[in-house]
């Protein structure tokens, strides 16, 4: 069987042109190195009890973590540093949900946010050079860990 030349060229430009996979919420373990390379930083993971911390350093000084289930799926993400993080490479296909909550503020009052929605949770605090949040999906929240203490 002979394969048209156009639909091999179309196929393999749909592979090239796909947009990276990051270890966002609800994401997944195989792309924390991508987003290392991307946020140009240091990655340092470390065993806890219930789940998996993985800590990137920015070039710029911000320090995201970014938890994990011990099934592979990232349930929260935390964030402090002198820049705010990328939050749409944060959140994933939660950004969609963070996008609504923000269209619901008050306008001008966005040094604090908090956003509560069902499946998505956020708190951001940004002020010239300290920024600082956090978010997390409720059900994916291993049982037994409070949110509280993640930092």
């Amino acid at each position: 069987m002979a394969i048209n030349p156009r639909h091999l060229g179309a196929a393999l430009s749909m592979l090239l042109w796909q947009a990276p996979v990051f270890a966002a919420l609800g994401g997944d373990a195989h792309s924390l190195d991508a987003d290392r390379t991307v946020m140009s930083g240091q990655l340092r993971s470390t065993s806890m009890q219930q789940y998996d911390l993985h800590e990137i350093t920015t070039s710029g000084g911000t320090v995201i973590h970014e938890y994990m289930t011990r099934q592979g799926t990232v349930f929260a993400v935390t964030w402090r540093g002198p820049f705010a993080p990328n939050l749409q490479q944060l959140f994933g296909s939660y950004y969609q949900q963070f996008q609504k909550g923000v269209a619901g503020s008050a306008p001008g009052m966005h040094r604090v946010m908090t956003i509560a929605q069902p499946d998505f949770v956020m708190h951001a605090v940004g002020l010239m050079r300290s920024y600082h949040g956090s978010a997390y999906v409720p059900s994916l929240v291993p049982t037994g860990v409070s949110v509280g203490t993640l930092q």
